[in-house]
């Protein structure tokens, strides 16, 4: 009987592998990419850990290396410094890498990077290209200690503030704007003193204000109509970036005597209530604002919560555009409502939210073509918003991520004006479009409101993507400039910008060396620069700036072109 049972068995399988492979769809997805599992000889990179002045070794830094195009800590492998400050890694694969240190007492810092830089993400240092069976020695760090700003913080009494927000700014470009970001932020003792420190050498803006955005009470503990509270102050004690005093931080410098005095300012309240699907009251909801300075800063505030009959009162809200957002749950069945309000000069009040499962959006990653092979767990379709408040506030849904069906889900957005943004591994390939109801939304925004279900998206990946890659050399004699940033972006005006699926950038290695891939077709600007600023590629009259010195290159679908470039010296920044 055994035999008998084998041979149906087999019958079986070999049924089940037929019907199969029948009935695959024209329609598909990409397919999933095998790694390549062939054995070639391992190499190693070694260096050393020093502090600024080059000569003194650092022990106990922690040298992290990863793989170019990884996130940090993914994938990240770590060695520590010796007493001597040395470091190695071994048995690595041929490919591409970053480096970078961190050391208690010391600036982080990436290899090779050019210039200090005062927000996380822009560090932008030098990738190593190791070959099969190489050795990377010399790949030394010379570490530099962060500057302190210490002050005190007062009312107009001159009484100590304690538990006030002292905050440490710079500007940066994110997505095309200039905007005012937080390097660091410290809160004031009981004397109202504060200390900011591991502060990069740059150039800076020094503000307070009340935390939590909530109301101060009167002496005897009652609030009328109207609240009070501490707007946020710039140094030397006024109520905008662009009347302040800039603050120098050198390296490892330490300044100090910063007094900064919080008038008191009236404050206003919105009310109303929030009613659960069903239309009963909806009880311990938490509110949230999100507002915008003028200063091009969105700040995310605590708010209020709702009481047994779903009433909510948020209080301490300056005069200005506000959004507030209803949301209730964490991860099953999260609920949210959003609005927009003016708070101008009196109080709002009679506001009716309803709870709901927020605007969603689902669909598929495709491709016309047999050769696209992608890794599905290394792409990401998610929203940012169009409104200039960073990326798009989820409060319990899904989004980013993408299944093993090329699939994905956006879920729980409050209503706004939104863009997609799809991440894809590195390789030759790029998003061609993202059509839905019959339209190419790829360069386009869409506007949800919090009802909202938008359904069948499909983002189309094209494998024909463009090749650009070359040296950089310096201007005097063609030496190999490592670390230099090449910039390539449209020769279009119309098609630059901060969404601009056009512009891309990337460093030259430690040969010089640059490669980029995955471009659409179209005529591109290219050129190389000493001490770029991460993000102003972003910015269409930063690049209008750069024409002059881009050299022009029309790449067609599937095109390969090499261009040596002349590094040059980045534009200053403000």
């Amino acid at each position: 009987m055994r035999p008998r049972f084998l041979f149906l068995a087999l019958f079986i399988c070999q049924l089940v592998g037929v019907t199969a492979s029948s009935g695959q769809t024209s329609g598909r997805a990409p397919a999933n990419s095998d790694p390549d599992r062939s054995e070639h000889p391992r190499g190693a990179i070694r260096g050393t850990v020093l502090a600024a002045d080059g000569e003194s070794p650092l022990a106990k830094a922690t040298v992290s290396l990863r793989k170019s195009g990884s996130r940090r800590g993914a994938g990240e492998r770590t060695a520590r410094s010796d007493d001597r400050g040395q470091y190695e890694f071994r048995d690595l694969e041929a490919g591409k890498y970053q480096l970078s240190v961190n050391r208690n007492g010391f600036l982080p810092q990436d290899y090779g990077q050019k210039r200090v830089q005062a927000f996380r993400g822009q560090r932008g240092g030098t990738p190593l290209t190791l070959g099969d069976g190489q050795v990377l020695s010399g790949m030394d760090f010379n570490l530099i200690r962060g500057g302190v700003v210490e002050g005190r913080v007062a009312d107009q009494d001159y009484e100590p503030l304690s538990r006030v927000i002292v905050t440490l700014s710079g500007y940066q470009t994110v997505e095309g704007e200039r905007v005012l970001t937080p390097v660091s932020r410290a809160q004031t003792d009981d004397r109202g003193q504060f200390r900011l420190f591991d502060i990069p050498p740059g150039s800076y803006f020094l503000s307070a204000t009340q935390g939590g955005g909530f109301p101060l009470f009167g002496r005897r503990g009652r609030r009328g109509r109207r609240g009070r509270s501490f707007p946020p102050t710039y140094y030397p004690g006024v109520p905008s970036p662009e009347l302040a005093t800039r603050i120098e931080v050198s390296a490892g410098g330490e300044v100090g005597g910063f007094h900064l005095t919080l008038i008191e300012a009236y404050t206003y309240s919105v009310s109303g209530r929030v009613l659960a699907s069903d239309g009963s009251p909806a009880q311990s909801v938490r509110i949230i604002t999100v507002n915008r300075s003028g200063a091009g800063q969105a700040s995310l505030r605590g708010g209020a919560a709702t009481d047994l009959q779903g009433a909510f009162t948020v209080a301490g809200l300056l005069p200005g555009k506000h959004r507030l957002i209803a949301h209730r749950g964490r991860r099953q069945d999260p609920q949210i409502a959003s609005v927009s309000v003016e708070v101008i000069d009196q109080d709002i009040q009679g506001l009716m939210l309803a709870l709901g499962s927020g605007a969603s959006i689902t669909g598929r990653i495709v491709s016309e073509s047999e050769e696209t092979a992608l890794d599905w767990r290394r792409i990401s379709v998610d929203t940012r918003s169009a409104e200039g408040v960073g990326r798009g506030l989820r409060f319990g849904g899904g989004g980013g991520r993408v299944e093993e069906d090329f699939s994905f889900r956006i879920s729980n957005l409050p209503g706004g004006l939104y863009r997609f943004s799809v991440s894809l591994p590195p390789g030759n390939h790029y998003v061609e479009s993202i059509r839905a109801q019959g339209q190419d939304i790829l360069d386009r925004p869409i506007e949800m409101n919090d009802q909202d279900h938008l359904s069948g998206v499909e983002v189309h990946v094209s494998p024909d993507g463009s090749r650009i890659s070359g040296m950089v050399q310096s201007e005097d004699g063609g030496r190999a400039v490592d670390g230099a940033t090449v910039v390539v972006f449209a020769a279009d005006p119309q098609q630059r910008g901060s969404y601009s699926r056009f512009t891309r950038t990337t460093q030259t290695d430690q040969a010089g060396r640059y490669s980029l891939e995955g471009l659409p077709p179209a005529e591109y600007l290219v050129c190389a620069l000493v001490e770029h600023e991460p993000g102003r590629e972003s910015e269409a009259e930063y690049l209008n700036g750069l024409e002059g010195d881009s050299t022009t290159i029309d790449l067609a679908a599937g095109e390969m072109s090499s261009k040596t470039l002349v590094a040059l010296e980045a534009p200053a920044t403000n």
